[in-house]
Order: structure tokens, then C-alpha cells, then sequence
């Protein structure tokens, strides 16, 4: 067909009736077999959604994921039409090249003002509420994208009922700011476990040692980012360009009163219920007296208007803990790679004596983190990250030990993340950045075009997280339960 102008509308024409028929089709949050998925099919699917999420974003992005495409090109075929022409006429040889560059940044900037219409917006929002799910189911089943042949681990019939269950909505404007005015009711309340079981690992045996409680931590998530690539190729005839997406988010205004508002009462509910399992401490000040330390480095945890944060690099992902402790109780000096040796003849005095000491933390986490992970453009075309609320609790960085003897070096780790449903969170998008958006970068990939190679795509979402306060607390409150419950089943006598 040589009339372009007929051949468009066909295509249109076609396109639109392709797009009527995938809206018939409602996307659902929870589908029938949910339970059964495997987590390569979940990450498969949410791979899918990804396509219609972004068809019904007018700004070509939505809120908490960010992705990146690249198609196999080939000299000049990023011709601008009618400003090449035009263009080129004027200037010979050059003026075609830079007609090429023109016209490609001139397309990139009308294709960027056809905003789609209510029906694939509404699709794309179903689309966004169903891959929520499935992230959170992701993490439920301790899903890794960077391992895609690990299987996850099983859930119960009651565990995906209480996972998908409906979250109750969050107030407008993302609910009532976290502070420790706004948590109060929350904290002098009974707590109330969220009735999760802790898959706790190793042995810790304290029969007929005196010990105390060295530090109790909580390392609450604040901030993070998670990134994607993949790596330029090239076949016969063929470049395939690099891609790469990162997006970030962070807590906006951190009132640290809040956090240790919710870190006292969690140290009052784990003595309490010690103290229930009849557990005899130490006297924490007398104990140290009489025997000195293993670990005598104590420095302040987070205090307001000094915040104190610890970094956990996981590849492909990041986060930044705000690390506290119960007010009056110092946290002992780390280094990279934990505590260290300590005192070696304190050790062997204590081993001897059947003395110990014992360092509790876990790690409140409010964002589920996705990465398509990296490799070459050949095999994958795209890289895809995400970030959305989804709170759970793990052990802390960097070994995950949630429980630790001074003397006697045993440990307990919490080997996977432990969802806790509910909604407390919005993430709210505040800036970025897109190649495909970028004037100066799409002339330069056209140039890239014409030189028969393919451009390489990058974007970036910024996203700021609003915390709804008394949710927050509350679900914070609820998991710390379960932790001081089995944490102290395992101290009992």
C-alpha cells in the first residue's frame, strides 16, 4: 500500500480495535490460582502488567516503578519525515542529518502529548493494584528475581486469605502524618499480634547461664532504591543498546520521637513478656561490674536531631535503616562486617563461668523492592525496577541475626521476610528522570541511529513515602509483637 496516509488510519483503526478488546477483560487483584502461582510466574505476570501500566501513564511512567526498552536498530531509520525534509533541502548532506535528529526529537515530543484515554488509564490502575499483590505475594513466598528457579516457600490457606484480603484505604492525602502526638493512642494501647510465625533458624542454648540483655535494636527502613540493566549487544546487522532503571524513595521529615515512641513500647512488651516466660536477667549495671564486657564499644543510637543510619547493599537493591534503641540503652560499635572478636580473655573467663550476654535487633522494612535484575539487551530488550508499600520485618544487616551471645558466638537468624498486611503507606512520585523525555538525549540516541547503532535507554523515579502514623505504628507494633514472642519462647528456661 503506497498511501501512507490510508495505511496509518488502517493501523489505527486496527490498533484501536486490539485495545477495545483487551479492556473487555477487567484485571482483577486477586485472580482464581493465586495461591498456586510459582514464582516464576508471578514475576512473568508482573512483567505483563508492566506494558499496560505504562499504556495508561499520561507522564509515561507510573508512581513506584520505572522501566527501560530497547529495540534492535539500524542505520537512518529514525528518519524525521517532514522536518528531515525540510531540513535537508536546505542543507545538503548535513542538513539530512540533522533533519534525522530533529525530526526523531520532534516525534519523541509529540508522541509524549498523546495522553491515553479513560479507558486504558482505568485498565493501567487495576493493572497497578494487581502487581501490588503480587509483590507482596512475591514476598510472602520469599521470591528472589534474581534467582528465578527458586521455588518460594508454601502458604497456607490461611495466610493468602489474611494476604488477600482487601487493605483497609488510607485516610485522603496519605492520612495523618507520623509523629508522636499523632501515635500516642496507638502506643498506650494493648498491643496486638499480627499472629505471623517466625521462621527462626539456629540453636541458642543459655541453660544454666546468668546473662543480660546488651542491646535491644530496631532498624527501621527509611529509605532505598532498587535498579536494573542490561548490558549492550551486538549481532550481525543488529545493535541492541544498554538499558538501566533505578528508582528511589525515602521518608520525608523524619520525626525520631515517633520512632522511639514505638521502640519503648516495644522493649516494654518484650521485658514484659520475659519476665512471663520466666526469664532471669541480669542486672545489667552490676552484671558488667562484677565481669566487664566482651564488647565495651557502646555509642548512641538515633536521638533526636541525630539520626543514625546503617546501609544493607543487596545487589540489585538497597536500603537505609534508622537504627534505635529503647531510650537510656546505647547499641554497640559495628564495622562492616558486625562486631568483631571482642575481648578474647573476657570470652574465655565467661565460657568458663557460664556467663553471657545477648544483642536483640530486627528490621521493620515498608517497601516491597523488585528488579528484573541485569544481563545482555540480546536476551532481555528491557530492565524493569519497583518499589511499593508493603511492610515486613527480617533480620537486621548485615547476617540477619536477630539473636546473638557475646561469649559463646551463637546465633539465631530469621532466614526470610515476614509480610505483615495492611495499608499504612503512599508512595508519592517527586521527580526523575527519562531518556525517552530528554530532548538532548534522544538526539543524541538518533545520532546513534544513524550510525547504525541502537541508543541506550535510562530512567529514574524519585518517590517521597507519606507514612500514615497511627497505621504505621500500629502494624510496626503488631510485628514486634510476634518477634518479642518468639524471640523470648527461645530465651525461656
Amino acid at each position: 500500500m503506497k498511501n501512507p496516509t490510508l495505511r496509518r488510519a488502517l493501523l489505527c483503526a486496527a490498533l484501536a480495535g486490539a485495545t477495545g478488546a483487551a479492556l473487555a477483560d477487567e484485571i482483577a487483584r486477586v485472580m482464581p490460582g493465586d495461591q498456586a502461582l510459582a514464582c516464576s510466574d508471578i514475576h512473568a505476570e508482573q512483567s505483563r502488567l508492566d506494558a499496560i501500566i505504562a499504556a495508561g501513564d499520561p507522564q509515561a511512567g507510573a508512581v513506584g516503578k520505572a522501566a527501560a526498552g530497547t529495540a534492535a536498530n539500524v542505520g537512518g531509520q529514525v528518519a524525521g519525515g517532514a522536518v528531515a525534509q525540510s531540513v535537508g533541502g536546505l542543507f545538503g548532506a548535513l542538513g539530512s542529518v540533522v533533519g534525522k535528529v530533529a525530526g526523531a526529537v520532534a516525534q519523541q515530543s509529540a508522541e509524549a502529548h498523546m495522553a491515553p484515554d479513560a479507558a486504558t488509564i482505568e485498565r493501567a490502575a487495576q493493572a497497578q493494584t494487581r502487581k501490588d499483590f503480587l509483590a507482596r505475594l512475591a514476598l510472602a513466598r520469599d521470591c528472589r528475581t534474581d534467582d528465578p528457579s527458586r521455588t518460594g516457600k508454601p502458604l497456607s490457606t490461611a495466610e493468602f486469605a489474611a494476604l488477600s484480603a482487601a487493605p483497609t484505604p488510607l485516610p485522603a492525602a496519605g492520612g495523618t502524618p507520623l509523629n508522636a502526638a499523632s501515635i500516642a493512642p496507638i502506643v498506650g494501647a494493648e498491643l496486638t499480634p499480627a499472629g505471623k510465625s517466625l521462621p527462626l533458624e539456629g540453636n541458642f542454648n543459655l541453660a544454666g547461664k546468668r546473662y543480660y540483655i546488651a542491646e535491644y535494636l530496631v532498624y527501621f527502613d527509611v529509605a532505598g532504591e532498587v535498579s536494573a540493566s542490561t548490558r549492550a549487544g551486538y549481532l550481525p546487522g543488529r545493535d541492541y543498546g544498554a538499558t538501566h532503571v533505578r528508582v528511589k524513595y525515602e521518608v520525608p521529615d523524619l520525626d525520631i520521637a515517633a520512632f522511639q515512641a514505638i521502640t519503648d513500647r516495644s522493649w516494654q512488651d518484650f521485658t514484659a513478656r520475659l519476665a512471663a516466660a520466666g526469664v532471669a536477667l541480669e542486672n545489667r549495671a552490676d552484671f558488667v561490674a562484677q565481669n566487664g564486657v566482651v564488647y565495651g564499644d557502646y555509642e548512641n543510637a538515633s536521638q533526636p536531631g541525630a539520626p543514625v543510619f546503617v546501609e544493607q547493599n543487596q545487589g540489585h537493591s538497597e536500603r537505609k535503616f534508622l537504627v534505635m534503641s529503647p531510650t537510656g540503652m546505647q547499641k554497640l560499635s559495628r564495622g562492616f562486617a558486625g562486631l568483631g572478636a571482642g575481648n578474647m580473655g573476657t570470652r574465655m573467663d565467661w565460657v568458663k563461668g557460664n556467663l553471657e550476654a545477648v544483642s536483640v535487633a530486627v528490621t521493620i522494612n515498608i517497601a516491597a523492592l523488585e528488579s528484573s535484575g541485569s544481563g545482555s539487551s540480546i536476551l532481555n530488550r528491557s530492565s524493569s525496577a519497583n518499589a511499593g508499600a508493603a511492610m515486613s520485618i527480617s533480620g537486621p544487616p548485615p547476617d540477619k541475626a536477630v539473636l546473638f551471645s557475646h561469649a559463646n558466638a551463637m546465633s539465631v537468624r530469621l532466614s526470610d521476610a515476614v509480610t505483615i498486611d495492611g495499608n499504612f503507606s503512599t508512595f508519592r512520585e517527586t521527580g526523575g528522570w527519562d531518556s525517552s523525555t530528554d530532548g538532548v538525549a534522544v538526539a543524541m540516541n538518533a545520532l546513534n541511529n544513524l550510525a547504525g547503532r541502537a541508543g541506550n535507554s535510562s530512567k529514574r523515579v524519585d518517590m517521597a513515602v507519606d507514612l500514615d502514623g497511627p497505621a504505621t505504628a500500629r502494624m510496626s507494633l503488631s510485628a514486634l509483637a510476634d518477634f518479642n514472642a518468639a524471640i523470648a519462647q527461645r530465651l525461656a528456661p
